[in-house]
């Protein structure tokens, strides 16, 4: 079987030969497209993105990547991949491109991580077992006290608090206190809040609208606030709001080492599509 790998030029290029495929399977593939038409949108947005297909002798779409350096590596793919994915391998390999890790449906990225442990003097570690879902309905729980509402500037300090909290807990990710990135949330109209009592006590974001769907992220409740149903009434309230707006459905990513959140976007009518699994990469000493 003669497989290719063709790579594209910018994002435009690169949805002209995958978006109809992606596009048909968009919950599973909402961060490569998020990445994708932000760049279409802003075609500076990352330095040096790469953009790939593979594809077999019949011209069927096999596999694509999507990476933005210095990001894991995406991956899409059909159920025919398997012979595909050592071409990748050996192509990226062969590319001046550090490859950190790779995310994706978890037999494409598991797949990916063996052949790309075989063939380097890398190894590689899970970075977190995920789960992706999709509403189309909410069932709207019952609400604690207080509101759901947009984020004002005047809550930027606290968006950017709560933020940082939520990366470190949530991904393992330890920065500085970031209140531009917190107030361009805030202008961009990206977030949300609980408030009761003229406190807030939760968070919520909105991001990667596509076609047709649109993701709800950064999902944190301080410890202080927890078990009192903000983040579930929330989400519910967020979810309803986008899709009173015009979205078909909404899709987010949960931690599956996490039940609690699981549980809880179940039972306000979100229901898993698909599993993913990342995987970050190291030089073996």
């Amino acid at each position: 079987m003669a497989i290719k790998v063709t790579r594209y030029k910018d994002a435009e290029s690169f949805l002209s030969a995958a978006g109809e495929f992606l596009y048909a399977h968009e919950s599973i593939n909402n961060l490569m497209l998020g990445v994708c038409e932000r760049l279409v949108r802003n075609p500076d947005a990352y330095e040096n993105p790469l953009f790939a297909t593979v594809m077999d002798d019949n011209n069927d779409l096999c596999l694509c990547a999507v990476m933005t350096p210095p990001h894991n590596i995406i991956l899409a793919g059909s159920d025919g991949f398997s012979d595909a994915m050592p071409v990748l391998v050996d192509y990226l390999q062969k590319g001046d491109t550090p490859i950190p890790g790779v995310i994706g449906p978890v037999e494409l990225s598991k797949a990916f991580s063996r052949i790309w442990e075989e063939r380097t003097e890398q190894s590689s570690e899970i970075g977190m077992y995920q789960r992706i879902y999709e509403l189309r309905s909410v069932r709207m729980p019952m609400l604690p006290p207080g509101h759901f509402r947009v984020a004002r500037l005047s809550d930027a300090p606290i968006i950017a608090a709560w933020f940082q909290a939520f990366e470190e807990e949530a991904l393992a990710k330890i920065h500085d206190l970031d209140l531009e990135r917190a107030k361009q949330f805030v202008n961009d109209g990206k977030a949300f809040v609980w408030e009761r009592d003229e406190q807030l006590v939760a968070m919520a974001l909105k991001n990667r609208p596509l076609t047709h769907s649109i993701t709800v992220s950064g999902v944190y409740t301080p410890p202080e606030h927890r078990r009192q149903g903000y983040a579930t009434a929330l989400v519910a309230r967020l979810s309803q709001h986008l899709l009173d707006g015009g979205y078909k459905f909404i899709n987010l990513f949960t931690d599956l080492q996490n039940p609690t959140t699981n549980s809880i976007y179940q039972k306000i009518g979100y229901r898993p599509v698909c599993d993913s699994r990342m995987y970050n990469f190291k030089t073996q000493k």
